[in-house]
C-alpha cells in the first residue's frame, strides 16, 4: 500500500511540474539600452541579459522569470530573465538587448524568431 501511494504522490508532482513550464515561439525586437527597466537595473538583470515582454505576458510570468531561449533551428540556446514590460509589443515579440541577439546568432536589425521556455 505505501508503495502504490508514494507512485501517486510521485505522479502527482510530475504532473504539477509540467502544468507550471509554460512555451511558446517569439520574435526578438532591437532594444537599445534603456535608463531603466520595470525591475530595476540593478537587480533584475543577469550579466546584462534580460527580456522586455508585452504587459499581458509580464502579469503572468512577474519580474525574475528565467526563460530559455532556442533558435528555430536549436543550434543556439541562452537564459534570461524577463524584466521589463514592452508596451508596444505583441504577445509574441520580445525585446532583448544585443548581447542576447549576439548569443543566439542573430543581429543588431535582424529580426530573430525563437522558441522559449519557463
Amino acid at each position: 500500500m505505501f508503495f502504490k501511494k508514494s507512485l501517486a504522490v510521485a505522479a502527482f508532482a510530475a504532473a504539477s511540474f509540467v502544468a507550471a513550464q509554460s512555451s511558446g515561439t517569439a520574435i526578438l525586437a532591437d532594444y537599445t539600452y534603456p535608463n531603466s527597466i520595470t525591475c530595476g537595473l540593478s537587480t533584475c538583470p543577469i550579466s546584462g541579459e534580460w527580456i522586455g515582454v508585452n504587459q499581458t505576458f509580464f502579469n503572468t510570468h512577474g519580474c525574475g522569470t528565467v526563460l530559455t531561449l532556442t533558435t528555430e533551428d536549436n543550434s543556439r540556446t541562452t537564459t534570461a530573465p524577463v524584466c521589463d514590460i514592452c508596451d508596444d509589443c505583441p504577445i509574441t515579440y520580445f525585446k532583448v538587448p544585443p548581447v542576447v541577439q549576439g548569443e543566439l546568432g542573430g543581429g543588431v536589425s535582424i529580426p530573430l524568431t525563437v522558441n522559449w521556455h519557463t
